[in-house]
């Protein structure tokens, strides 16, 4: 059975009716929470279990654990630069770019 695709007779006009600050912030927000309770969770599942695999001492796996926060913290502001910054892309109606991987390059001033 065939189906009628309807088209709009112009393309929507963009305009901030669904960017606002507060969104844009949410949604950015969101992505940011997201990335540091997931990496940071990971982190912490795999070095418990390699530490409980091989008998490492408790002192030990909570020191690697404290050294794994590093790399969760780098996701976490680098999600959060890269988020604010696509959503403003969004919201002036723009494509999104390709990602840029160097924690300064979306908090610079343009």
């Amino acid at each position: 059975m065939e189906q009628e695709i309807i088209k709009p007779a112009a393309p929507p006009k963009y305009g901030p009716q669904g960017f606002s600050p507060m969104g844009s912030f949410m949604a950015a927000f969101g992505a940011t929470l997201l990335m540091a309770c997931f990496t940071g969770s990971a982190m912490v599942a795999t070095v418990w279990a390699f530490a409980k695999l091989f008998g490492v001492p408790d002192l030990v796996m909570y020191v690697v654990m404290a050294l794994g926060l590093v790399p969760v913290i780098w996701v976490t502001i680098w999600t959060a630069g890269r988020a604010w910054h696509v959503e403003r892309l969004l919201a002036t109606g723009r494509d999104i770019d390709a990602p840029v991987f160097n924690m300064t390059h979306y908090f610079k001033k343009r």
